[in-house]
């Protein structure tokens, strides 16, 4: 029971100090979540720009890479246009020698649409074979002009590849002095080359007799 003495009296300082320690606990408990929090936030956001920052690198890369890819193919255009050039120039020149003698050759039941033109003067001992409308030659295989002589005998012009447009301007041998050529005639050869033509023939026309 309580007495007079003891009603109202004063909360003493143990107790005061335990309520005091109390508080400062839940206070740093607060703090430490607080804390845990944010550094949970932080280490989420670092993570977030280090997989954001990888993907744009990664990304950066691939473009550079695609630019460096689109220079070299611009590089090669540029390097196939200007030997298609001067190619070109080089049949002017020869289909204006005084003595030259122009071939139209006939594509066979192959190839249709494609057409092909050869360009020769003795005078210049030049030659140029220019066709368009070729398929890709297989693999281990090569384009080559021949010229056919009256008998039937085939000599060697010149082997050739073709552009990606299917087309190709390219210099020949042009026939020994003395050679009887009759026509002359494109073929698809093995790539390592034969002395007579043995492939399909894409082309062949006749020419005037020398």
């Amino acid at each position: 029971m309580d007495t007079p003495e003891t009603i109202g009296t004063p909360e003493t300082p143990r107790q005061g100090v335990s309520s005091v320690w109390r508080g400062l606990t839940w206070l740093a408990l607060a703090c430490a979540l607080v804390f845990a929090f944010l550094a949970s936030k932080y280490q989420a956001a670092a993570r977030y720009e280090q997989i954001t920052g990888s993907a744009a690198r990664a990304a950066l890369s691939d473009r550079i890479t695609s630019l460096e890819h689109d220079v070299v193919e611009a590089h090669n255009q540029v390097a196939s246009l200007r030997q298609q050039l001067e190619m070109s120039d080089e049949t002017v020149r020869t289909a204006l020698a005084p003595d030259a003698r122009i071939v139209h050759l006939g594509p066979l039941g192959a190839v249709p649409d494609a057409s092909a033109v050869l360009s020769e003067s003795v005078s210049k001992s030049a030659a140029v074979l220019s066709v368009s409308g070729l398929p890709p030659a297989p693999s281990g295989e090569t384009y080559e002009l021949w010229w056919i002589g009256q008998h039937g005998e085939a000599i060697k012009a010149t082997a050739f590849q073709l552009d990606p447009r299917g087309a190709a301007i390219v210099t020949a041998t042009t026939p020994p002095a003395g050679a009887h050529v009759v026509a002359g005639e494109v073929t698809l050869q093995p790539a390592q080359g034969a002395d007579q033509p043995g492939g399909t023939i894409y082309f062949r026309g006749a020419t005037a007799e020398r």
